[in-house]
C-alpha cells in the first residue's frame, strides 16, 4: 500500500513539473519591411539588429513597431545600416533572463528597397 503511495506521488510530481508546450517551437515564414537599424538590450540578450516595421505587424495577438533580426552575414548587416529593407526569413521566439520571450526574424535573405523619387510622376 505504501509503495503505490509513493509511486502516484512521484507521478503527480512529473506531472507537474514536466513542461507545457509554447509557440517556442513553431516556425512562420515572413517577409518584412522597414529601417534596418542597431540595438542593445539588457544583459546581451540581443542579436544587435532590428527592423523598425512598416507597416506595423501583429505577433502572437501583440501589435510590433520593431522586430529583432539574426542573419548569419553580419557584414550585409552593417552594410544596409539605417536604411530601408526587405527581408525574408523564419519567425521563432527567443527567451532571455531580462527580455523574457519575444519574437526574431532568422533572416534567409535581405536587401535594400529602392525608394521611388519623389516629384517624377508622368501625366
Amino acid at each position: 500500500m505504501r509503495c503505490s503511495r509513493v509511486a502516484v506521488l512521484v507521478a503527480m510530481l512529473l506531472l507537474a513539473v514536466s513542461p507545457t508546450p509554447s509557440r517556442a517551437g513553431k516556425v512562420d515564414k515572413l517577409t518584412v519591411m522597414g529601417k534596418l537599424t542597431r540595438v542593445m538590450a539588457l544583459g546581451g540578450e540581443s542579436s544587435g539588429w532590428a527592423i523598425d516595421l512598416n507597416p506595423v505587424l501583429t505577433v502572437n495577438g501583440k501589435q510590433v513597431s520593431s522586430l529583432e533580426v539574426k542573419c548569419s552575414d553580419a557584414k550585409k548587416l552593417e552594410a544596409l545600416e539605417n536604411k530601408m529593407v526587405k527581408a525574408k526569413g523564419t519567425l521563432t521566439n527567443a527567451v532571455g533572463v531580462e527580455t523574457g520571450e519575444r519574437p526574431v526574424l532568422n533572416i534567409s535573405s535581405i536587401k535594400e528597397m529602392k525608394e521611388k523619387a519623389k516629384g517624377t510622376d508622368k501625366d
